[in-house]
């Protein structure tokens, strides 16, 4: 027989029996639509969290911190803190990075943690986190409205994320905040730029001049509004206004102020009652403890990893965003392969289900098979007959199972999408189903078919012609 003809005849014997074979069908696309859903969920997960990571240029960074042993990209945020083995990072640092091949520029970032509320027309909310970035293009914002902070800023001006605006009542408007001032609360200890810092009552000799400072209220004017799902709950300001902002000041009363005290009252008859002078001591924080992280740019992402290892030998940490996308791939993997045998335990129960119906067929046609091979019909034709049969019967259950489940994903992503406009995020359609997801599925239940169909196929062919002609 040719291979047309098999699939004319296994085609005309399933039609032969409609409603058990379009039960079996149902069976197979159960399974089908369950591990098409499934796997799309997971590749569009995957998709989704790698073109976010793209759009940020995250492949061409590396994150550079004060510990040397940081292994992950993420972790170099949280690496900072005084150790023995730490080095500062610092703008000689900074010289140094931009010296190694394939560096196009470092940006600085630092955290401010003096600040506890943020205040706008009489509404006023928890400060989650102050921090600055150099805005010279290696960490790239997705910016909603307005612009993003500009290499000229230096102080009183700022970037907020989307979910403050929504607090502030401009969900929808993001535009008609931009201009605004808003008022950056301190808590009692700050003493950076903008404070007035009190200066203590005079006392004889030295003694703690140190009074805490009452809290500060900074204002900023919004020039922009940054995507939340793409950056923490946040207010970025420049770095050399959160330089400024981390500083300590305090009077003390030095051993020059002494000096001149004296002097001042060498000459004096009886009680001296001149004015004792105090000196305002700035300490920098950058200074003292350095950069909270660098990232650091690469002209190509093929080059981070190389780069990563270059700025190593600085006796730093270093680290490239690559090592942490395939982590969390990783993860992604791993849930795949959970549903995906969730799905497969269906698959495993519809292949129970197409031996059922073809062993029941090989019944049904015991008479039919004996006169085909009276005919001359070789057991190998038998064979690949029904083998033909149960092969078809996964392959519509394989197309009709990811047809269904295409039509289930369109339907989830108008839900998602709404809930991803609501959060202000641009992507939309992230589940999707790549043509080598559909194939694979389609194979995959025709394989299934095939396979369950071996056993009814070498009973049919075992079938002694005799006997099955004479068979009732």
């Amino acid at each position: 027989m040719r291979f047309i003809d098999y699939i004319v005849t296994a085609l005309r014997n399933i039609w032969r029996q409609k409603l058990r074979s379009l039960l079996t069908i149902f069976a197979v696309v159960i399974g089908a639509t369950s591990v098409t859903i499934m796997l799309a969920l997971v590749t569009g997960a995957k998709t989704f969290f790698r073109s976010q990571v793209e759009a940020n240029g995250m492949l061409q960074q590396v994150a550079v911190s004060q510990k040397s042993d940081i292994k992950d990209f993420n972790d170099a945020s949280h690496s900072g803190g005084n150790c023995d083995s730490c080095t500062k990072l610092t703008d000689a640092i900074i010289t140094k990075i931009k010296t190694v091949p394939h560096v196009v520029e470092v940006a600085r970032q630092m955290r401010v943690g003096a600040f506890e509320a943020v205040s706008f027309s009489g509404k006023k909310y928890t400060l989650e986190q102050v921090y600055a970035t150099d805005a010279n293009g290696v960490i790239h914002n997705n910016i909603l409205a307005g612009h993003d902070l500009q290499p000229s800023d230096k102080e009183g001006v700022a970037v907020f994320t989307s979910d403050y605006a929504d607090k502030f009542g401009f969900k929808g408007n993001y535009n008609g905040l931009i201009g605004k001032q808003i008022s950056l609360q301190s808590r009692s200890f700050y003493s950076g730029v903008g404070a007035v810092v009190k200066q203590p009552v005079p006392c004889n000799g030295p003694c703690d001049n140190k009074l805490q400072q009452p809290p500060t209220v900074l204002t900023a004017t919004i020039v922009g509004i940054m995507d939340t799902s793409t950056t923490s709950t946040a207010v970025r300001v420049p770095v050399d206004w959160a330089i400024g902002m981390n500083q300590e000041r305090h009077y003390e009363f030095t051993k020059a102020d002494q000096i001149a005290q004296e002097a001042a009252c060498k000459n004096a008859r009886g009680a001296c009652n001149s004015t004792q002078h105090m000196s305002l001591i700035t300490t920098n924080f950058v200074d003292t403890n350095g950069y909270d992280q660098l990232v650091v740019k690469a002209d190509n992402a093929k080059n981070a990893k190389q780069v990563a290892a270059d700025i190593k030998k600085f006796n730093v940490g270093a680290a490239d965003a690559e090592s942490m996308i395939n982590s969390q791939l990783a993860i992604f993997n791993v849930v795949g392969l959970v549903l995906g045998g969730i799905g497969g335990i269906a698959l495993a129960v519809a292949a129970i289900g197409v031996v059922n119906t073809m062993v029941m067929a090989i019944l049904e046609r015991t008479r039919e098979i004996g006169v085909m091979r009276a005919v001359g019909a070789r057991r190998s034709t038998v064979s690949r007959l029904f083998t033909f049969e149960a092969s078809l019967l996964g392959f519509w259950g394989g197309v009709f199972g990811v047809g269904v489940g295409y039509g289930l994903t369109r339907i989830a992503n108008v839900f998602i999408n709404k809930q991803l406009a609501s959060q202000s995020v641009q992507a939309h359609d992230i589940i999707t189903l790549p043509i080598w997801l559909i194939l694979t599925v389609i194979a995959v239940t025709t394989m299934i078919g095939m396979l369950a169909g071996l056993y009814p196929a070498h009973r049919a062919a075992k079938l002694d012609p005799v006997e099955a002609l004479h068979y009732e």
